[in-house]
Protein backbone atom coordinates (compact mmCIF):
# COMPACT_ATOMS: atom_id res chain seq x y z
CA UNK A 1 0.00 0.00 0.00
CA UNK A 2 1.05 3.46 -0.86
CA UNK A 3 1.36 6.27 1.97
CA UNK A 4 3.57 8.48 0.13
CA UNK A 5 1.79 12.00 -1.03
CA UNK A 6 0.33 13.92 -3.99
CA UNK A 7 -0.16 17.32 -4.42
CA UNK A 8 -1.90 18.64 -7.21
CA UNK A 9 -1.01 21.71 -9.62
CA UNK A 10 -3.97 22.21 -11.79
CA UNK A 11 -5.50 19.42 -13.33
CA UNK A 12 -2.44 17.84 -12.69
CA UNK A 13 -1.54 15.25 -9.54
CA UNK A 14 2.27 15.23 -8.66
CA UNK A 15 3.76 12.31 -6.08
CA UNK A 16 6.17 13.90 -3.44
CA UNK A 17 7.41 11.00 -2.16
CA UNK A 18 6.68 12.35 1.86
CA UNK A 19 4.54 10.32 4.28
CA UNK A 20 0.85 10.51 3.79
CA UNK A 21 -0.18 10.41 7.47
CA UNK A 22 -3.68 11.43 6.47
CA UNK A 23 -3.54 7.92 4.61
CA UNK A 24 -1.50 6.34 7.49
CA UNK A 25 -4.75 7.06 9.03
CA UNK A 26 -6.95 6.12 6.70
CA UNK A 27 -5.49 2.71 7.09
CA UNK A 28 -6.39 2.35 10.43
CA UNK A 29 -9.38 3.89 10.00
CA UNK A 30 -10.45 0.33 7.60
CA UNK A 31 -8.67 -1.42 10.26
CA UNK A 32 -10.82 -0.26 12.85
CA UNK A 33 -14.52 -0.86 11.44
CA UNK A 34 -13.09 -4.07 9.84
CA UNK A 35 -12.46 -5.23 13.76
CA UNK A 36 -15.85 -3.76 14.78
CA UNK A 37 -17.21 -6.01 12.15
CA UNK A 38 -15.94 -9.19 13.25
CA UNK A 39 -17.27 -8.32 16.71
CA UNK A 40 -20.59 -7.85 14.98
CA UNK A 41 -20.20 -11.30 13.48
CA UNK A 42 -19.41 -13.00 16.77
CA UNK A 43 -22.52 -11.48 18.39
CA UNK A 44 -24.35 -13.05 15.23
CA UNK A 45 -23.23 -16.35 16.05
CA UNK A 46 -24.12 -15.98 19.68
CA UNK A 47 -27.38 -14.67 18.43
CA UNK A 48 -27.91 -17.96 16.12
CA UNK A 49 -27.13 -20.08 18.72
CA UNK A 50 -29.24 -18.79 21.25
CA UNK A 51 -32.22 -19.06 18.54
CA UNK A 52 -31.09 -22.87 18.88
CA UNK A 53 -31.07 -23.48 22.50
CA UNK A 54 -27.51 -24.59 22.54
CA UNK A 55 -26.74 -20.96 24.54
CA UNK A 56 -29.53 -20.43 27.02
CA UNK A 57 -29.69 -16.55 27.55
CA UNK A 58 -32.85 -15.16 27.47
CA UNK A 59 -34.15 -14.80 24.16
CA UNK A 60 -35.55 -11.21 24.08
CA UNK A 61 -31.87 -9.82 25.46
CA UNK A 62 -30.55 -11.24 22.70
CA UNK A 63 -32.31 -9.79 20.31
CA UNK A 64 -32.17 -6.50 21.75
CA UNK A 65 -28.60 -6.76 21.33
CA UNK A 66 -28.52 -8.39 17.84
CA UNK A 67 -30.25 -6.00 16.21
CA UNK A 68 -28.96 -2.93 18.09
CA UNK A 69 -25.63 -3.74 17.03
CA UNK A 70 -27.05 -4.38 13.77
CA UNK A 71 -28.14 -0.61 13.25
CA UNK A 72 -24.76 0.88 15.21
CA UNK A 73 -22.72 -0.89 12.51
CA UNK A 74 -24.90 0.10 9.30
CA UNK A 75 -24.82 3.30 10.82
CA UNK A 76 -20.85 3.15 10.97
CA UNK A 77 -20.72 1.97 7.66
CA UNK A 78 -22.82 4.70 6.43
CA UNK A 79 -20.89 7.59 7.79
CA UNK A 80 -17.26 6.21 6.44
CA UNK A 81 -18.81 5.45 2.68
CA UNK A 82 -20.36 9.08 2.73
CA UNK A 83 -16.98 10.83 4.09
CA UNK A 84 -14.61 8.59 3.12
CA UNK A 85 -11.66 6.72 5.20
CA UNK A 86 -9.19 9.72 5.13
CA UNK A 87 -11.08 12.34 7.23
CA UNK A 88 -9.13 13.30 10.57
CA UNK A 89 -12.23 13.26 13.16
CA UNK A 90 -13.29 10.24 11.80
CA UNK A 91 -11.37 8.22 13.99
CA UNK A 92 -12.90 10.07 17.41
CA UNK A 93 -15.89 9.70 15.39
CA UNK A 94 -14.93 5.14 15.52
CA UNK A 95 -14.11 4.88 18.82
CA UNK A 96 -17.17 5.93 19.94
CA UNK A 97 -18.96 3.54 18.28
CA UNK A 98 -16.71 0.99 19.54
CA UNK A 99 -17.35 2.35 22.93
CA UNK A 100 -20.93 2.06 21.99
CA UNK A 101 -20.69 -1.42 21.00
CA UNK A 102 -19.23 -2.30 23.19
CA UNK A 103 -22.08 -0.68 25.99
CA UNK A 104 -24.17 -2.75 23.93
CA UNK A 105 -22.84 -6.04 24.96
CA UNK A 106 -22.00 -4.76 28.29
CA UNK A 107 -25.81 -4.50 28.87
CA UNK A 108 -27.24 -7.32 27.43
CA UNK A 109 -24.28 -10.35 28.55
CA UNK A 110 -23.23 -7.73 31.82
CA UNK A 111 -20.50 -10.39 33.04
CA UNK A 112 -19.89 -11.92 30.13
CA UNK A 113 -17.67 -9.11 28.58
CA UNK A 114 -16.29 -7.31 31.21
CA UNK A 115 -13.18 -7.60 29.13
CA UNK A 116 -14.68 -6.07 26.09
CA UNK A 117 -14.33 -2.66 28.28
CA UNK A 118 -10.33 -2.75 26.58
CA UNK A 119 -11.12 -3.22 23.31
CA UNK A 120 -11.57 0.92 22.24
CA UNK A 121 -8.06 1.52 23.89
CA UNK A 122 -6.56 -1.21 21.96
CA UNK A 123 -8.21 0.29 18.54
CA UNK A 124 -6.70 3.85 19.68
CA UNK A 125 -3.11 3.08 19.80
CA UNK A 126 -2.64 2.26 16.44
CA UNK A 127 -2.73 5.98 15.97
CA UNK A 128 0.04 8.83 15.85
CA UNK A 129 -2.38 10.64 17.59
CA UNK A 130 -2.07 10.21 21.20
CA UNK A 131 -4.73 12.61 22.25
CA UNK A 132 -7.15 9.60 20.28
CA UNK A 133 -5.86 6.85 23.46
CA UNK A 134 -7.06 9.33 26.24
CA UNK A 135 -10.29 10.21 24.45
CA UNK A 136 -10.73 6.49 24.24
CA UNK A 137 -10.35 6.30 27.34
CA UNK A 138 -12.83 9.10 28.77
CA UNK A 139 -15.51 7.66 26.36
CA UNK A 140 -15.04 4.22 28.12
CA UNK A 141 -14.98 5.27 31.59
CA UNK A 142 -19.18 7.09 30.19
CA UNK A 143 -19.55 3.59 28.87
CA UNK A 144 -18.85 1.82 31.95
CA UNK A 145 -20.80 3.79 34.17
CA UNK A 146 -23.92 4.15 32.10
CA UNK A 147 -23.39 -0.16 31.06
CA UNK A 148 -23.21 -1.06 34.50
CA UNK A 149 -25.69 0.46 35.59
CA UNK A 150 -28.03 -0.33 32.43
CA UNK A 151 -27.14 -3.83 32.70
CA UNK A 152 -28.42 -3.65 35.91
CA UNK A 153 -31.42 -3.12 35.56
CA UNK A 154 -32.66 -4.28 32.05
CA UNK A 155 -29.36 -6.64 31.16
CA UNK A 156 -28.70 -10.21 31.85
CA UNK A 157 -28.33 -10.94 35.72
CA UNK A 158 -25.72 -10.38 37.34
CA UNK A 159 -26.20 -11.85 40.98
CA UNK A 160 -23.32 -10.57 42.30
CA UNK A 161 -24.18 -7.06 41.71
CA UNK A 162 -27.55 -7.90 43.12
CA UNK A 163 -26.43 -9.57 46.40
CA UNK A 164 -23.23 -8.05 47.12
CA UNK A 165 -21.27 -10.74 47.56
CA UNK A 166 -18.01 -10.01 49.55
CA UNK A 167 -16.57 -13.21 50.49
CA UNK A 168 -16.06 -16.97 50.01
CA UNK A 169 -18.68 -19.90 47.80
CA UNK A 170 -18.44 -21.34 51.83
CA UNK A 171 -20.29 -18.33 53.29
CA UNK A 172 -23.27 -18.88 51.17
CA UNK A 173 -23.78 -22.06 50.71
CA UNK A 174 -24.31 -24.91 53.39
CA UNK A 175 -22.75 -28.62 53.59
CA UNK A 176 -26.20 -29.53 51.92
CA UNK A 177 -25.64 -27.51 49.06
CA UNK A 178 -28.12 -25.36 49.50
CA UNK A 179 -27.26 -21.11 48.93
CA UNK A 180 -28.66 -18.33 51.47
CA UNK A 181 -27.96 -15.08 50.73
CA UNK A 182 -29.40 -12.21 51.76
CA UNK A 183 -31.40 -9.10 50.92
CA UNK A 184 -30.52 -7.51 48.04
CA UNK A 185 -28.95 -4.52 47.00
CA UNK A 186 -30.49 -1.56 48.59
CA UNK A 187 -28.91 0.90 47.06
CA UNK A 188 -27.65 0.12 43.09
CA UNK A 189 -27.13 3.74 42.34
CA UNK A 190 -24.11 3.92 44.93
CA UNK A 191 -22.78 0.34 45.28
CA UNK A 192 -22.79 0.01 41.58
CA UNK A 193 -20.75 2.79 40.75
CA UNK A 194 -18.61 2.18 43.87
CA UNK A 195 -17.74 -1.16 43.78
CA UNK A 196 -18.27 -2.04 40.06
CA UNK A 197 -17.51 0.84 37.88
CA UNK A 198 -14.84 2.81 39.44
CA UNK A 199 -12.53 -0.52 40.09
CA UNK A 200 -13.30 -1.28 36.24
CA UNK A 201 -11.99 2.55 35.05
CA UNK A 202 -8.87 2.58 37.62
CA UNK A 203 -7.88 -0.98 35.65
CA UNK A 204 -8.04 0.26 32.25
CA UNK A 205 -6.25 3.92 33.40
CA UNK A 206 -3.41 1.43 34.94
CA UNK A 207 -3.51 -0.09 31.42
CA UNK A 208 -3.02 3.18 29.64
CA UNK A 209 0.97 3.99 30.51
CA UNK A 210 1.58 0.14 28.51
CA UNK A 211 -0.95 1.05 25.64
CA UNK A 212 1.48 4.58 25.03
CA UNK A 213 4.46 2.83 24.96
CA UNK A 214 2.83 -0.29 22.81
CA UNK A 215 1.66 2.30 20.53
CA UNK A 216 5.13 4.37 20.75
CA UNK A 217 6.74 1.40 19.36
CA UNK A 218 4.51 0.98 16.93
CA UNK A 219 4.66 4.16 15.35
CA UNK A 220 8.89 3.55 15.50
CA UNK A 221 8.63 0.19 13.69
CA UNK A 222 5.65 1.71 10.80
CA UNK A 223 7.32 5.11 10.61
CA UNK A 224 11.21 3.02 10.13
CA UNK A 225 9.36 0.53 7.46
CA UNK A 226 8.26 3.22 5.63
CA UNK A 227 11.69 4.96 5.25
CA UNK A 228 13.11 1.61 4.33
CA UNK A 229 10.43 1.36 1.61
CA UNK A 230 10.99 4.86 0.56
CA UNK A 231 14.82 4.32 0.27
CA UNK A 232 14.05 0.98 -1.46
CA UNK A 233 11.87 2.60 -4.27
CA UNK A 234 12.99 6.40 -4.20
CA UNK A 235 15.90 7.68 -6.26
CA UNK A 236 17.48 9.94 -3.92
CA UNK A 237 18.43 12.66 -6.54
CA UNK A 238 15.32 13.09 -8.40
CA UNK A 239 12.60 11.93 -5.96
CA UNK A 240 10.89 9.85 -8.57
CA UNK A 241 11.26 6.17 -8.31
CA UNK A 242 14.09 4.14 -8.94
CA UNK A 243 15.02 1.46 -11.13
CA UNK A 244 14.26 -1.50 -8.46
CA UNK A 245 10.60 -0.05 -8.05
CA UNK A 246 10.65 -0.07 -12.10
CA UNK A 247 11.29 -3.61 -12.22
CA UNK A 248 9.15 -4.96 -9.75
CA UNK A 249 6.23 -3.16 -11.46
CA UNK A 250 7.45 -4.75 -15.13
CA UNK A 251 7.56 -7.72 -13.49
CA UNK A 252 4.13 -8.32 -10.57
CA UNK A 253 2.26 -5.43 -11.72
CA UNK A 254 1.97 -4.10 -15.25
CA UNK A 255 1.36 -7.60 -16.99
CA UNK A 256 -2.13 -7.81 -15.38
CA UNK A 257 -2.97 -4.56 -16.51
CA UNK A 258 -5.45 -4.35 -19.48
CA UNK A 259 -3.79 -1.49 -21.76
CA UNK A 260 -0.07 0.55 -21.25
CA UNK A 261 1.34 3.60 -22.34
CA UNK A 262 5.08 4.67 -22.14
CA UNK A 263 7.20 7.57 -22.95
CA UNK A 264 11.07 7.06 -22.68
CA UNK A 265 13.56 9.92 -22.52
CA UNK A 266 17.27 9.91 -22.56
CA UNK A 267 18.81 13.29 -21.81
CA UNK A 268 21.24 15.00 -24.12
CA UNK A 269 24.52 16.50 -23.18
CA UNK A 270 24.74 14.76 -19.65
CA UNK A 271 28.40 13.62 -20.32
CA UNK A 272 29.39 17.37 -21.87
CA UNK A 273 27.95 19.31 -19.09
CA UNK A 274 29.92 17.02 -16.57
CA UNK A 275 33.09 17.16 -18.33
CA UNK A 276 32.58 21.75 -19.48
CA UNK A 277 30.78 22.79 -16.32
CA UNK A 278 31.41 20.25 -13.69
CA UNK A 279 29.28 17.12 -12.06
CA UNK A 280 26.90 19.54 -9.94
CA UNK A 281 25.48 21.14 -12.97
CA UNK A 282 24.78 17.67 -14.19
CA UNK A 283 23.22 16.73 -11.53
CA UNK A 284 21.31 19.92 -12.21
CA UNK A 285 20.36 19.11 -15.82
CA UNK A 286 19.27 15.32 -14.07
CA UNK A 287 17.23 17.29 -11.67
CA UNK A 288 15.52 19.33 -13.74
CA UNK A 289 14.60 17.02 -16.28
CA UNK A 290 12.95 14.80 -13.42
CA UNK A 291 10.88 18.06 -12.42
CA UNK A 292 10.01 18.55 -15.93
CA UNK A 293 8.48 14.57 -16.12
CA UNK A 294 6.93 14.57 -12.50
CA UNK A 295 3.80 17.03 -13.55
CA UNK A 296 2.99 14.21 -15.68
CA UNK A 297 2.64 11.57 -12.61
CA UNK A 298 -0.27 10.84 -11.04
CA UNK A 299 -2.17 7.50 -9.11
CA UNK A 300 -2.25 5.82 -12.78
CA UNK A 301 0.99 7.44 -14.36
CA UNK A 302 4.46 6.82 -12.39
CA UNK A 303 7.87 8.03 -13.82
CA UNK A 304 11.14 6.35 -13.03
CA UNK A 305 14.95 6.63 -13.80
CA UNK A 306 16.02 3.53 -14.61
CA UNK A 307 19.60 4.89 -15.82
CA UNK A 308 21.89 7.57 -15.20
CA UNK A 309 20.46 9.70 -17.75
CA UNK A 310 17.35 7.49 -19.13
CA UNK A 311 13.85 8.03 -17.55
CA UNK A 312 10.80 6.04 -18.13
CA UNK A 313 6.95 7.14 -17.63
CA UNK A 314 4.27 4.09 -17.55
CA UNK A 315 1.24 5.21 -17.54
CA UNK A 316 -1.99 2.48 -16.66
CA UNK A 317 -4.82 2.39 -18.72
CA UNK A 318 -3.60 4.62 -21.51
CA UNK A 319 -3.35 4.56 -25.45
CA UNK A 320 -0.62 5.45 -27.63
CA UNK A 321 -2.75 8.89 -28.63
CA UNK A 322 -2.61 9.73 -24.85
CA UNK A 323 0.88 9.36 -24.51
CA UNK A 324 1.64 11.35 -27.70
CA UNK A 325 -0.50 14.32 -26.63
CA UNK A 326 2.15 13.47 -22.89
CA UNK A 327 5.05 14.18 -25.31
CA UNK A 328 4.04 17.16 -26.90
CA UNK A 329 3.17 18.68 -23.79
CA UNK A 330 6.34 17.56 -22.28
CA UNK A 331 8.40 19.36 -25.50
CA UNK A 332 6.48 22.17 -24.58
CA UNK A 333 7.12 22.37 -21.18
CA UNK A 334 10.47 22.12 -21.65
CA UNK A 335 10.78 24.91 -24.09
CA UNK A 336 9.51 27.16 -21.33
CA UNK A 337 12.10 26.00 -18.87
CA UNK A 338 14.90 26.69 -21.19
CA UNK A 339 14.00 30.34 -21.26
CA UNK A 340 15.04 30.44 -17.82
CA UNK A 341 17.11 27.66 -17.27
CA UNK A 342 21.46 28.48 -16.55
CA UNK A 343 22.08 24.84 -18.69
CA UNK A 344 19.95 23.69 -22.17
CA UNK A 345 17.50 20.82 -21.11
CA UNK A 346 16.90 18.70 -24.00
CA UNK A 347 16.51 14.80 -24.49
CA UNK A 348 15.16 11.92 -26.83
CA UNK A 349 11.89 10.71 -26.42
CA UNK A 350 10.02 8.04 -27.69
CA UNK A 351 6.44 6.59 -26.81
CA UNK A 352 4.79 3.91 -27.30
CA UNK A 353 1.61 1.73 -26.39
CA UNK A 354 0.12 -1.53 -26.12
CA UNK A 355 -1.28 -4.36 -23.90
CA UNK A 356 -0.23 -5.09 -20.41
CA UNK A 357 0.86 -8.76 -20.77
CA UNK A 358 3.50 -7.46 -23.79
CA UNK A 359 4.77 -4.41 -21.29
CA UNK A 360 8.95 -5.85 -22.16
CA UNK A 361 7.36 -5.45 -25.93
CA UNK A 362 5.58 -1.85 -25.85
CA UNK A 363 8.75 -0.96 -23.43
CA UNK A 364 11.50 -1.89 -26.28
CA UNK A 365 9.33 -0.09 -28.81
CA UNK A 366 9.06 3.31 -26.97
CA UNK A 367 12.97 2.76 -26.65
CA UNK A 368 13.58 2.40 -30.13
CA UNK A 369 11.86 5.34 -30.91
CA UNK A 370 13.35 7.20 -28.71
CA UNK A 371 16.52 6.14 -29.64
CA UNK A 372 15.11 7.11 -33.63
CA UNK A 373 14.61 10.41 -32.23
CA UNK A 374 18.05 11.03 -30.75
CA UNK A 375 19.71 9.70 -34.17
CA UNK A 376 17.75 12.46 -35.48
CA UNK A 377 18.31 15.16 -32.99
CA UNK A 378 21.92 14.38 -33.91
CA UNK A 379 21.47 15.11 -37.44
CA UNK A 380 19.86 18.23 -36.83
CA UNK A 381 22.58 19.64 -34.78
CA UNK A 382 25.63 18.74 -37.59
Amino acid sequence: MNFFKKRNKGEESEVDYSIDYESLEGHSNRFTVRCLLITYFFMAFMWVMNLLGIFIVDKGLMNYGFFLLSFLVLLLIAICKLVGYNKPWLKYVIIIFAVLMTDVLAVVLTYHIVIASVLPLIYAIQYSDKKLLFFSYGMSVIGIFASVMAGYYFGLCDANMVLLTTGPLKDYVDANGVAHFGPVNANPWLTLPLFYAFPRSVILLALIPVLLHVSNGMAMRELRGLYLQRISEIDDMTQLYNKNKYLQMVKDTYPKVDKIGVVFWDVNGLKETNDTLGHVMGDKLIASIADSIRGFTNDKCRAYRIGGDEFILICEGENELKMNEIANEWKKKVEELNLTSEIPLSAAIGYAAGEGKNIGAVIKLADDRMYANKVEQKKQRQ
